[in-house]
């Protein structure tokens, strides 16, 4: 299984690689990550996981630092009329600020297991010059002052990798997965509506990921 997983990884890298460069031009801030949960509940459909989204996701009356009214339209407006968003994965719920994705994969008896990844940009003005490997080669934000300064568009791109490999081995499994997108990280907004929804509770082991650039050479791709 491990040689199967390690060749799965080699061919979806390059695709992945363009997930995350889709997902660096449209940065989306805490609980209005529309565009961005809408492209993983489409390609987390596709795969073949049930997909929860919305309130299914969230307890609603659990969000802390929710955007105004007039900022979730502002931006579901934005999305709709400027952006090259996938409208079939994008609801009502994810307009009123629902945002988040989970994807389960079930593969009979055995123990629960979740792997968390984080999908929301800063409020950051992104590097406009040549020097800055994203405006260089044209996928730098559409956004203006909004941008994956910390790295969440490469954890977002890794999750629906592992989903990819986890679905190709998934007869090899046993117990179940449950790969948890999570809106609002920074700021530290979005994990509580997630937990209070009960997501976690029947959950044995727990994994978050984080980019750390530093501890080897920057290649950003």
């Amino acid at each position: 299984m491990y040689d199967q997983i390690t060749a799965m990884a080699k061919e979806i890298f390059e695709r992945s690689v363009a997930r995350r460069r889709d997902l660096h031009r449209h940065p989306e801030t805490g609980w209005l990550e529309m565009r961005t949960s809408a492209v993983i509940a489409g390609i987390l459909t596709e795969l073949g996981y049930e997909v929860l989204t919305g309130s299914n996701v969230l307890d609603g009356e659990a969000r802390l630092g929710l955007p105004s009214e007039a900022a979730l339209r502002e931006h579901a407006n934005l999305i709709r009329e400027n952006w090259n968003t996938p409208l079939t994965y994008l609801t009502e719920e994810m307009e009123a600020g629902y945002t988040g994705v989970i994807g389960i994969l079930r593969c009979g008896p055995g123990p629960v297991c979740a792997l968390r990844f984080d999908i929301d940009a800063l409020g950051v003005l992104e590097d406009e010059s040549s020097g800055h490997r994203p405006a260089r080669e044209g996928f730098a934000s559409l956004c203006p002052g909004v941008m994956h300064a910390c790295g969440h568009d490469g954890h977002t791109a890794i999750g629906l990798g592992v989903a990819e490999v986890l679905m190709s081995v998934k007869e090899q499994l046993h117990g179940t997965v449950k790969l948890i997108f999570q809106p609002a990280e920074e700021g530290v907004r979005g994990a509580r509506a997630i937990v209070s929804k009960g997501h976690l509770d029947d959950v044995d082991y727990f994994r978050g990921t984080h980019l750390a650039p530093l501890t080897a050479p920057m290649t950003e791709r």
